[in-house]
């Protein structure tokens, strides 16, 4: 399970990194410089990724030799795009695959019982009843609440002493 979330995690860092272009460093008119990736670029801005967060900026602010910087990285290599998409769609269903038969291995592997050592004694007591021994004013159940012997309750578990367990909240104990 956890390589399935390895090659989730690995496909998914490919898929945001493939196409993110290396930092670059563009010129404003009024002399600032900003870097960082070009995310798209149409007629009339540029969204530009820098450290500080996601900034679009108009062409006309930009100096001619970075308005051309940034057109020229906005046309991608289809022939790239396409080998990359094969290899990817080859790795989503290699990862189907792999993922079909952990789950028929999941259903066809038994889920462990506990069974006790030989030899182990049991914790409830040999030749126990569900009613409780002549004189038994109190009882505790499974749960471990006190009944007292006017309660619906009483008997339903072993004897006890006035004050083990919690008090039963209907017969008080």
């Amino acid at each position: 399970m956890k390589s399935i979330l390895l090659y989730v995690y690995l496909l998914l860092g490919a898929l945001t990194s493939f196409g993110a272009d290396p930092p670059i460093e563009i010129n404003l008119l009024d002399g600032s410089r900003i870097k960082g990736r070009v995310m798209s670029a149409t007629a009339s801005e540029v969204t530009f990724m820098t450290d500080f967060g996601v900034s679009r900026i108009p062409l006309e602010k930009l100096t001619p030799e970075s308005k051309q910087a940034v057109t020229m990285g906005a046309k991608p290599d289809v022939d790239a795009l396409l080998r990359r998409v094969s290899e990817l769609e080859a790795k989503v269903s290699q990862l189907q695959q792999e993922n079909e038969s952990l789950r028929k291995q999941a259903v066809a592997t038994p889920t462990p019982t506990y069974r006790p050592p030989s030899g182990a004694q049991s914790l409830t007591p040999q030749g126990s009843t569900s009613q409780p021994a002549a004189g038994v004013s109190h009882t505790i159940s499974s749960t471990g609440k006190r009944h007292n012997s006017g309660c619906r309750y009483f008997g339903s578990g072993r004897a006890c002493g006035p004050t083990d367990g919690i008090a039963c909240k209907i017969c008080g104990g």
